[in-house]
């Protein structure tokens, strides 16, 4: 189980790092920084609406890149 939780964080990351920087940028503050979606928009110096697509359209290729729905993510 552990070798796969590994795999699996690593197939994230490999994800996470072809996203595009923006996109990238929104899901770390969001999930990995948990900020609310109010103060992610802050520190990226955008609106809450637009942070918000940013999440939805990186969530959409995450899951597309990962090859099945994460429940996590959505």
């Amino acid at each position: 189980a552990d070798m796969l939780a590994a795999d699996d964080q690593h197939q994230v990351r490999r994800a996470l790092a072809e996203l595009p920087e923006r996109q990238r940028e929104a899901i770390v503050l969001q999930y990995y920084q948990e900020l609310s979606n109010s103060d992610a928009a802050e520190v990226m110096g955008i609106s809450i609406e637009a942070l918000e697509s940013l999440l939805s359209r990186a969530r959409r290729q995450l899951r597309s890149r990962l090859g099945r729905d994460r429940d996590e993510m959505t």
